[in-house]
């Protein structure tokens, strides 16, 4: 049977995603955290901070460490990762931070993993789909079980991130990359889910 890497585009809070791990990368001259590593240090109460303040990771490339989510996510564990410097974080940057998290996943043989884009601001991924692709199919290209990548994008932008998975698909051409598109109906669903209700109007 052939493997697989399933990439899914999704709009749930990180910490609900139903995965095994979630991903979170963070700069490293870059204070607060932000984006996944944010969120996902609230989540854990500050315990994302207390690693690097403790000098268990520094956010350098290749950098990593797994923390125990404690329930407070849905996936049993939080794997943190380096981005190196802000300034320098580009398009061949974005796919080997990308490689590097597929790899990792694979050899802890984990099956499914969630992340917000890393180190990329949400309305900046579909300028980068190619890259995020073209480093994905890399750091799966060894893998001998199939995994299961989800992407977590607010609601709007799922369908412009859509038309760039496409067409980096169409570009790359990767055999071993399986887009499971969201459908019109979850995109609806999704969107309404986080529209503001209407106010209400009283008569007199």
């Amino acid at each position: 049977m052939s493997t697989m890497l399933d990439f899914e585009l999704g709009s749930e809070a990180l910490e609900r995603s139903k995965v095994d791990l979630v991903v979170a990368g963070f700069f490293s001259d870059q204070h607060p955290l932000r984006g996944g590593a944010g969120r996902v240090d609230w989540r854990l109460c500050g315990l994302v901070s207390e690693q690097i303040l403790a000098g268990r990771i520094a956010g350098f490339p290749g950098d990593a460490i797994m923390i125990p989510s404690s329930g407070q996510l849905r996936a049993n564990n939080v794997l943190l990762v380096g981005l190196g410097p802000r300034a320098s974080y580009r398009l061949r940057e974005v796919a080997d931070a990308v490689s590097d998290v597929i790899a990792r996943a694979i050899r802890l043989a984990c099956p499914s993993l969630a992340m917000t884009p890393l180190g990329l601001a949400e309305d900046e991924f579909p300028r980068c789909a190619e890259a995020f692709v073209e480093g994905a199919v890399a750091g799966f290209a060894q893998s001998e079980t199939s995994l299961r990548l989800r992407v977590i994008l607010p609601p709007a932008q799922i369908n412009r991130a859509t038309q760039s998975i496409d067409a980096a698909i169409s570009e790359l051409g990767p055999k071993c990359f399986r887009f499971n598109r969201p459908s019109l109906a979850d995109q609806s669903m999704r969107l309404s889910a986080h529209a503001p209700a209407s106010p209400k109007h009283t008569t007199r």
